[in-house]
């Protein structure tokens, strides 16, 4: 979906006010994360803990907030180093996380690692992009529950919110194994690379109906779980198409999107509208896939398959233990 037919239901001036309240955010630091954390600064958000992996491209995301007009941005944001492509560092992020969390209103998990030509394996010897974009978030989010089903009880509800891609309907296969695999099971690298990444995709729309269903059942109805789309955004992580189809046509590519894709702002409005909009609760939206802006749209066939989302969180729940422990979700 192009910026020429973006349906706008929400505008960032719709945003209510966020006063006392507490976002976490993955990939808060740069690109469209860096945008989702302004506006949260500039509705009055009480406090913004950003995940991410450099620190430097943190302090340049301070100036870039400081210039939105955002206030007291060196108290309201603070900065936690975390490779969520390793789930031992990712349980130490999150149970650092719930010892200095009083609430947690919102969790964007935004984080992700884009198509990259070079194939590897995580620390726990799963395919990076997937150990980043699924395996990683899994753990934070299901660590952080307790949290966001508290502040739900006690202050009407709380939000999870997981970027996702329409790069999801490319992949129409979910094979464990292969998630595995020590060499690239696609050839060329560019063909995998793009897979890899669109398998990372339809794992976390499978992951976000899995998750609300599961809240949902053990009685946590207060807490809405939806994924979005954000669009076509020229953002630094499009630079990864220099390397998979050379310079010229990456940055063909990048400048296509400049032209007909989303803003940054379009792009952050979906993810801040499934934050922050009381429409989302009267419409009782949960499990859900959204595109720019704010407009709920079909997903793949695959994606809607119960019992591949119920066998993902079993994997992952299985390695996560392997690593972690039996106990991982008792801090």
């Amino acid at each position: 979906m192009s910026g020429l037919i973006t349906h706008r239901n929400f505008d960032l001036k719709d945003i209510p006010s966020l006063k006392d309240k507490v976002a976490v955010c993955t990939g808060g630091n740069s690109g469209l994360g860096k945008e989702i954390v302004a506006q949260l600064l500039l509705h009055d958000i009480s406090k913004v803990y950003v995940i991410a992996r450099s620190a430097t491209k943190f302090q340049d995301s301070i100036a870039y907030w400081e210039e939105s007009q955002a206030q007291d941005v060196h108290a309201r944001v603070e900065f936690i180093a975390c490779n969520l492509g390793d789930m031992a560092e990712v349980k130490k992020v999150a149970d650092e996380l719930l010892r200095r969390l009083d609430r947690l209103d919102m969790l964007f998990n935004h984080a992700g690692l884009p198509p990259v030509k070079e194939y590897a394996l995580s620390p726990q010897g799963i395919e990076t992009i997937f150990a980043t974009n699924v395996v990683g978030t899994f753990v934070l989010t299901n660590i952080l529950v307790p949290k966001l089903e508290i502040t739900a009880a006690q202050y009407g509800s709380s939000r999870v919110v997981i970027t996702g891609s329409s790069f999801h309907l490319a992949c129409q296969e979910l094979n464990f194994d292969l998630l595995l695999s020590p060499t690239p099971v696609k050839s060329p690298a560019s063909v995998d690379s793009c897979w890899r990444y669109a398998r990372s995709k339809l794992g976390s729309v499978l992951f976000t109906r899995e998750l609300a269903h599961r809240l949902e059942k053990r009685g946590s109805s207060k807490v809405y779980v939806n994924c979005f789309f954000p669009g076509n955004v020229p953002t630094d992580a499009m630079d990864s198409w220099k390397d998979l189809f050379g310079t010229i046509a990456g940055e063909a590519i990048k400048g296509l999107f400049k032209v007909i894709g989303q803003s940054p702002a379009d792009g952050a409005a979906t993810a801040l509208y499934l934050a922050t909009s009381p429409d989302v609760e009267s419409s009782d939206h949960k499990g859900k896939y959204f595109v720019p802006i704010a407009t709920e749209h079909s997903t793949s066939k695959i994606s809607q398959d119960k019992d591949l989302a119920k066998n993902l969180w079993y994997w992952c729940d299985d390695k996560a233990t392997k690593t972690l422990g039996r106990d991982w979700l008792e801090s």
